[in-house]
């Protein structure tokens, strides 16, 4: 998945390699100078060859200073860019998904994968390019550089390292399955905060807090168990390193001590042949402090993998359809949600057609809200068929679908932004005054021209800053802006006073008379006036008709127009 993305950076990796490069060769080019320092300049009295090399010490500072923050420059493009695409990316999936897809994945789980564990990537690739790649060129070239120096004393260092690299393969073997831990309990805190956060008013109702408070501790408690784990295994690494650095130290000093007594080594040969394997050991525990990144980045490649790789359930089908019926019809639908044994809906058929107004009533449970999914093709139907506009359901890509049919939902969730903005969001180009004209139809007109800031007042992240009801007929006047065939409205009427909901609905007839509308509502108020009126229950349409006619023969319409308040009962009539 990585070599996919970063194909795109070829020209950037190959720059950070190559300036990074310089920078390692530079950096071990100077104790080679020091060497030369000691033997041929102090040594032998040379001043001539100790200025020679102090100078190209110096140019070899100035390069290596100069090619670092070149690789540095071309790592940020590569790290960067990375980050955004694979962010876009999984965006762009996730917002395609319908809701059976994202079934698997809790919201808390996918910003999780979009934020931490992208950044955990970029991470890894910004640790491969900068460190782990440079760390292993280091390590090589000090190699290199020992065995010219003394092939003897240069072979003690390789029998060091593998021997540090299995006990770093060892440990991070263990630490892995920790790490894959972390995440999960990370996803875990994000659930419950986020709904601790939104669901904050129904906790203090119910007095809830000190069970919540025990939930995310425990949350909180296993992560930090699975870090406490995980990190005490690869601390391990650093001192066992150390102590093997000073170990190989000492064996060098002892070897070659007698040889410099008696001139088979020269001193500064002794010199550099420390440094370099100081150099080779320190880079080697700076690669093993660094390791953790490794199976921490492979658990979170997985994770993000997993999203990308999630094809959408609900594919397009190339289907001929045996009508030539204009409209949205339903056609004998059956439908179970994943996993259920028992119907959600069980022979729907209905037709709407433009300039019609129909509306479904039903309790609680009914299968109203499922009708509007199989609608909007978050799921499809078990059995039968759903058309729009002489075309099947299935065949149309949800961009289509969402040009045929305008959706105002129950729960009204608007952007943080302006008003202005909010209302451009179903329809781009709308002028001031097209936006004002759609806020009167929704009698809320008068509410922004008394505010200060007009168009440009602003709406607070999650509209904390206006009620249920302000709320519902900014979703609704957002709504009749769009241009489409039909319109569903989702008892997005609900918080609204009945005479408030009778202006608004007056004004949607007056605009909408020559669309298809759909009313979804438990509120016979709220459709009393529909061309045609279904009954639901259990997920079936019992009954069908107009408002006076259901009165008269249809029982379970009789129950739900007898519970409604008396009060209410002279705005109904």
């Amino acid at each position: 998945m990585l070599i996919r993305y970063a194909k795109k950076y070829t020209r950037y990796i190959a720059g950070q390699l190559f300036f990074a490069t310089i920078w390692v060769f530079s950096q071990l080019f100077i104790p080679r100078l020091m060497v030369d320092i000691v033997d041929s300049g102090i040594m032998a009295g040379n001043m001539n060859a100790i200025v020679h090399r102090g100078l190209l010490m110096l140019a070899a500072t100035v390069v290596n200073i100069v090619s670092l923050l070149i690789s540095i420059y071309f790592l940020t493009k590569v790290t960067a860019g990375i980050s955004r695409d694979l962010r876009c990316d999984l965006f762009e999936k996730i917002v395609d998904w319908s809701k059976e897809t994202r079934t698997g994945f809790s919201n808390s789980t996918l910003i999780t994968r979009t934020v931490n564990d992208v950044k955990q990537v970029a991470n890894f690739i910004d640790l491969s390019l900068r460190k782990i790649f440079t760390l292993s060129v280091t390590v090589i070239g000090a190699l290199v550089v020992s065995f010219s120096l003394d092939a003897k004393l240069a072979s003690i260092i390789l029998i060091v390292i593998p021997a540090i690299l299995v006990i770093g393969l060892l440990l991070t073997t263990r630490a892995l399955p920790q790490y894959s831990r972390i995440r999960l309990s990370i996803d875990r805190i994000n659930q419950l905060f986020r709904e601790n956060i939104r669901g904050i008013r129904v906790i203090r109702a119910f007095n809830k807090s000190d069970y919540e408070i025990k939930e995310f501790d425990k949350a909180t408690e296993e992560a930090y168990e699975a870090s406490v784990k995980s990190e005490s295994t690869m601390m391990l690494l650093s001192p066992l390193i150390l102590l093997l650095t000073n170990v190989l130290i000492l064996i060098i000093l002892f070897l070659s001590g007698g040889r410099v007594q008696i001139g088979t080594i020269k001193l500064g040969v002794l010199i550099g042949l420390i440094e370099y394997a100081t150099i080779s050991l320190n880079n080697i525990q700076q690669f093993a402090s660094i390791i953790t990144i490794i199976p921490r980045s492979k658990v979170s490649i997985d994770r993000i993998a997993e999203v990308l790789s999630t094809e959408e359930i609900l594919e397009i089908k190339e289907r001929v359809l045996e009508t030539d019926r204009k409209g949205i019809s339903f056609e004998d639908i059956d439908f179970y949600y994943p996993g259920s044994r028992r119907a959600a809906l069980g022979g729907i058929t209905f037709c709407l057609r433009k300039g019609e107004t129909k509306a479904f009533i039903g309790s609680t449970g009914s299968g109203k809200s499922t009708i509007l999914k199989l609608l909007l093709r978050d799921y499809d139907a078990y059995r039968g068929q759903i058309c729009l506009n002489c075309n099947d359901i299935q065949s149309l890509p949800r961009e289509e679908i969402s040009r045929i049919v305008t959706f105002v939902p129950q729960s009204s969730f608007l952007f943080s932004g302006t008003i202005r903005e909010n209302i451009q969001t179903g329809k781009k180009d709308a002028t001031d005054d097209e936006i004002w004209e759609v806020l009167d139809m929704a009698e809320m007109g008068d509410f922004f021209r008394e505010s200060q800031d007009g168009l440009d007042t602003h709406i607070a992240q999650n509209a904390v800053n206006l009620s249920g009801g302000q709320k519902q007929r900014i979703s609704i006047a957002r709504g009749l802006i769009r241009e489409s065939d039909f319109y569903v409205f989702d008892d997005c009427f609900s918080a609204l006073d009945y005479s408030t909901e009778r202006k608004i609905r007056q004004a949607i007839q007056e605009k909408l008379a020559d669309r298809g509308v759909l009313v979804i509502a438990q509120r016979v108020a709220t459709v009393r006036h529909a061309d045609e009126i279904f009954v639901l229950d259990q997920g079936r349409i019992l009954d069908r008709g107009s408002h006076e006619e259901l009165a008269e023969c249809s029982e379970v319409y009789k129950e739900i127009l007898a519970s409604q308040l008396k009060s209410q009962e002279g705005e109904i009539r």
